[in-house]
């Protein structure tokens, strides 16, 4: 459907709407009322109940300040469905839930809360205070380097041009790091995110869809993602998350990997489709081992496309994507784990185009941790040998394991 005819579409329903609410409303001369009990409210993600009062039908909708015909996200929801940004009800009633998601960027944002019931309508207008801590309202005005932990997921961190930083997480008593990566500042991608995954990591939660700014990057040097990215050259993409809001479901960890350090301009037939299937098929295998090593990534050699972020900066839109995953499991009871000290490694790589979402087509994109290392130009698990010894780490750098298919 275009743009035009689904914007006639919602004026002839919002017409018969208005039609109907007229004969509900006595003919045209209905009145309606709405409190809030608060209009405005901090950065965390909260709720309250409306109350409308009226004579008879009336709907309630929300309109969010910078909402364009886009692909634009609401931040706010009646009920359980984060999409419901319409209510309808009638007479009097207390008792509508009205939520909102906590805030991660650094500036405020608002809606206009309306309730029409035939010619009668009122309005509230609803403030949210930015974050102050997490993207944080003061970011920095250069690129600083992380030091990075000698841990078994990370790439080697000596490519020139790149940055690299790190995010750390706390589920119940236990603090560990969320996500490393590799930042390229000139085409405002990570080319490499990598980071540990089990069921413990993974934990429990729901998806926060708080899209932010990363506190450790310039505004000026990352994509500003609140809403979609415009299309450039490459037409529309998605915000593709490289380290899945899936594989970190508690509620800080979630949030940052909404961070837009964390999006590539990804088009939606490989991010939805194929993609996805093999996101999902790293977090099953993560469940098998006692820790699943996780490096994903994309190239944006050759790359002339691009997409423009929230402020209008060029985003690259990147050529091909890559994961590279290393098990390990302490008893050596997966594939070849039993005679490389627990660890067994497969790669996968992907131009950026669409393929069909299934696990056969995903298996017939995997390949070897050397061969990827050649593609991409890094070293992966620099860490491996010394804890392994260099023939071993070699054996599983150079194998796919069968245990994987």
């Amino acid at each position: 459907m275009t743009g035009r005819l689904h914007r006639i579409l919602l004026q002839f329903a919002a017409l018969l709407g208005m039609m109907l609410l007229a004969a509900a409303c006595g003919g045209g001369h209905g009145a309606v009322k709405l409190t809030l009990r608060t209009e405005s409210a901090d950065a965390t993600p909260s709720n309250q109940f409306v109350m409308v009062e009226s004579t008879g039908d009336w709907t309630l909708t929300l309109v969010f300040d910078g909402q364009t015909d886009g692909d634009f996200t609401p931040w706010a929801y009646f009920g359980s469905d984060i999409e419901q940004v319409e209510y309808s009800g009638s007479g009097t009633r207390k008792d509508v839930v009205l939520n909102w998601i906590a805030n991660a960027s650094p500036d405020s944002r608002a809606f206009t809360l309306i309730a029409q019931c035939a010619s009668s309508s009122a309005s509230v207008r609803f403030v949210q205070a930015g974050r102050t801590s997490g993207s944080g309202s003061q970011l920095p005005d250069k690129l600083v380097s992380d030091e990075l932990g000698a841990w078994m997921e990370l790439p080697a961190t000596n490519t020139e041009g790149l940055y690299y930083f790190s995010h750390g997480m706390q589920i119940g008593d236990k603090t560990t790091r969320n996500y490393s990566y590799g930042w390229d500042p000139e085409h405002l991608v990570a080319l490499w995110v990598a980071y540990p995954l089990n069921a413990w990591a993974i934990s429990y939660g729901d998806r926060t869809n708080v899209w932010g700014l990363d506190p450790k990057v310039p505004r000026k040097m990352q994509p500003v993602v609140f809403s979609a990215f415009s299309a450039g050259n490459a037409g529309r993409c998605d915000r593709g998350h490289q380290i899945p809001s899936a594989d970190r479901l508690s509620y800080d960890a979630n949030v940052q990997t909404f961070y837009g350090t964390n999006m590539t301009p990804q088009r939606s037939s490989l991010n939805s489709g194929a993609w996805s299937v093999l996101e999902g098929k790293v977090r099953n295998w993560s469940r098998r081992f006692d820790t699943l090593y996780v490096v994903t990534g994309c190239t944006v050699e050759g790359s002339t496309e691009y997409c423009y972020d929230n402020d209008r900066k060029k985003v690259t839109v990147p050529t091909g994507y890559y994961k590279a995953l290393l098990g390990y499991k302490k008893t050596g009871t997966l594939g070849i784990t039993g005679s490389t000290g627990g660890y067994t490694a497969i790669g996968f790589w992907f131009e950026h185009q669409q393929y069909t979402a299934n696990e056969s087509t995903v298996m017939a994109q995997s390949t070897t941790i050397d061969d990827l290392e050649a593609r991409t130009g890094f070293d992966f698990f620099v860490h491996l040998p010394g804890k392994i010894g260099q023939e071993s780490a070699a054996r599983v750098e150079s194998t796919i394991d069968s245990w994987w298919k």
